[in-house]
């Protein structure tokens, strides 16, 4: 495993709890979560249970539209116009809990590896660019935000792919090329994001993504 590719904690959901996330969809209301859990275990819940997942700071969204992403990517689905979801809970809680008013550019990732006979675990990795260079802790760039619930009709996920040096890849990258209505909005805190969150610079990453595009996250030598 790459030394930036990060694994999240196991998932453990104490009696009764599935009963009451069961709850949180049948009411749609996320005040009867239970707070002796961060979002994510509900969240991943809810993707492992064919629901989509997309982050954002708003949490007044009624519908959303299809748009063209800036993706620093090497594939063309990712660039494609559409709406984007996650069939993952860690990796749409990176876009909401992004502090969009100090990050000036975000390095993220979620797939996983192809090991043979089955595929692994999923894995992450999270970078901002932050506006103020003097910033070096990552974590104090999440703010609170927000995750919606999308139903997985007409959605289409990325196929699997190589990526050189790593192998046989696949994310849990959706997207619809039409307007989508949200089911539900959870609101999320950085205490509901469980991993590391690294900083790097910006104006490098984006030099370095044009000359190697598949050295993601292109890490500089102390490994920042």
């Amino acid at each position: 495993m790459r030394s930036w590719m990060l694994e999240a904690p196991q998932m453990h959901l104490p009696g009764g709890v599935q009963e009451q996330f069961r709850g949180v969809l049948e009411e749609l209301n996320p005040q009867l979560l239970p707070e002796c859990l961060p979002r994510w275990v509900f969240l991943e819940w809810l993707a492992r249970g064919g629901w989509l997942l997309h982050g954002s700071a708003c949490g007044d969204l009624t519908l959303f539209e299809p748009r063209t992403p800036h993706d620093l990517s090497p594939d063309e689905f990712s660039k494609r116009t559409g709406v984007f979801a996650a069939s993952d809970g860690l990796w749409a809680l990176m876009y909401a809990l992004r502090d969009r008013s100090r990050v000036r550019r975000m390095l993220n990732s979620a797939l996983q590896v192809w090991e043979g006979n089955r595929w692994s675990r999923m894995r992450y990795f999270l970078s901002f660019a932050p506006q103020d260079p003097a910033v070096t802790d990552g974590r104090s760039l999440l703010a609170p935000g927000f995750v919606y619930v999308l139903p997985p009709d007409g959605f289409e996920q990325m196929p699997p792919y190589e990526w050189p040096g790593v192998g046989r890849v696949r994310e849990p990258h959706w997207v619809n090329p039409n307007p989508v209505k949200p089911l539900l909005c959870v609101p999320v805190s950085p205490a509901d994001f469980p991993l590391p969150v690294r900083v790097h610079d910006a104006t490098r990453v984006v030099a370095l993504s044009q000359t190697d595009p598949w050295g993601f996250p292109w890490l500089s030598e102390n490994g920042a």
